[in-house]
């Protein structure tokens, strides 16, 4: 009996020991080493699961940052980075990336222009600035940056924005099919500092989707003498459901499927194929057509110009015809065997040719003088019959 006495109250203290630091209601939030959670399940230390089952989209908590001008850094953005990416000047290195202004009545009062300001969260030193200076629709306007949705896919659009206080940044698009959705992962809260900021298109998996990326404001109206004016420092959309980007990658194993598309200058230490993975040792093989608006070879030896040199002595006729006779083909040219296993060397043939023609024009030359004497010749023996 003594011993269960003592049982009892172990149980009881323990009890209540537990609920000074667990709170566990029948209603409202729950909270383990807590005695005032602020949400759901509010977990005050380390938890340990062996598995764990999310139903949407996981969205991480932005840490405090040192620098809080340039906002806060979501970990949750590279992953999504993994797939393919829509838009590939991403940070305004180039160009707009494009995005257009979103104004459904265009009446003028949204503009944006691609500028240069110091102190932003990119590499490229670019942003686009957005400006409203009257009514617009939806709300106060934005920008779009369109793409065309596909049935079941999920696309993820991530911009960093600075987003005056007082405006919160919405989304919109066409019909994303039946049983899509449409969420956002971040805060839409203008801060008045660089944030970043993204929403989930998932298409449904029927029915005709449309276009997204359209983004705007909600807020105050603005007037000409009190504008609203916002940044937006980088931007694209992501299809999280396909490989592949625009972006070049050290693919060592395997093909890499996207576009490429540089801007400014680069340098490639081995060799580059162009439909061919067997360049020949060369540094750049094209197994296809090729077009360019101009090409220059650089000759890096003598070119044929010594043909009009005084002590040149032309090859006789006689030796040519021969030549051609015996291996079918002019000399200094390359056989129709060689192209097929070699191809065609475009200087080497460019300068053969030259030195051809110019042979061919000394020729010309004697021809012509030599007919001038014939015809000296004729006129002189036709005035002897008169």
């Amino acid at each position: 009996m003594r011993n269960y006495l003592l049982l009892c109250l172990c149980i009881y203290f323990n009890l209540a020991s537990y609920a000074q630091t667990n709170t566990l209601p029948g209603t409202g939030n729950v909270g383990i080493n807590t005695i005032s959670p602020q949400y759901n399940l509010d977990v005050n230390g380390t938890t340990n699961t062996s598995n764990l089952l999310i139903n949407r989209q996981l969205v991480f908590a932005m840490p405090t940052n040192d620098n809080p001008e340039k906002g806060f850094f979501n970990p949750l953005f590279p992953g999504l980075r993994t797939g393919r990416r829509l838009h590939w000047d991403e940070q305004f290195d180039t160009s707009l990336n494009g995005i257009i202004v979103y104004n459904n009545v265009n009446n003028g009062n949204v503009t944006i222009n691609r500028k240069q300001l110091a102190n932003l969260p990119n590499t490229s030193g670019f942003c686009l600035e957005i400006k409203g200076t009257g009514p617009a629709s939806p709300q106060q306007g934005g920008y779009y940056q369109g793409f065309n949705m596909k049935l079941n896919k999920t696309y993820v659009h991530v911009f960093r924005a600075k987003v005056p206080i007082g405006y919160t940044v919405t989304n919109n698009s066409n019909s994303f099919g039946t049983g899509g959705s449409r969420y956002w992962i971040t805060s839409t809260a203008g801060t008045g500092k660089w944030e970043e900021y993204a929403y989930v298109v998932s298409t449904g998996n029927s029915g005709t989707p449309g276009t997204g990326g359209h983004v705007y404001l909600s807020g105050p109206t603005p007037t000409v003498d009190n504008p609203l004016v916002w940044h937006v420092a980088s931007s694209s959309v992501f299809d999280v459901t396909s490989t592949g980007d625009d972006l070049i990658r050290n693919q060592a194993s395997a093909d890499q499927i996207g576009n490429v598309r540089i801007s400014g200058n680069g340098f490639f230490g081995g060799n580059i194929g162009v439909g061919t993975v067997d360049t020949k040792g060369y540094k750049l093989g094209v197994n296809g057509a090729a077009i360019f608006g101009k090409a220059v070879v650089r000759n890096y030896g003598s070119w044929p110009d010594y043909v009009f040199e005084e002590n040149y002595k032309l090859p006789p006729l006689s030796e040519i015809e021969s030549y051609v006779k015996r291996e079918k083909h002019l000399p200094g040219l390359a056989s129709a065997k060689e192209i097929e296993r070699d191809g065609m060397d475009v200087l080497s043939t460019n300068k053969a040719l030259t030195e051809l023609v110019e042979q061919m024009t000394l020729r010309l030359i004697e021809m012509d003088k030599s007919l001038q004497v014939l015809k000296e010749k004729v006129k002189a023996l036709e005035a002897e019959r008169e």
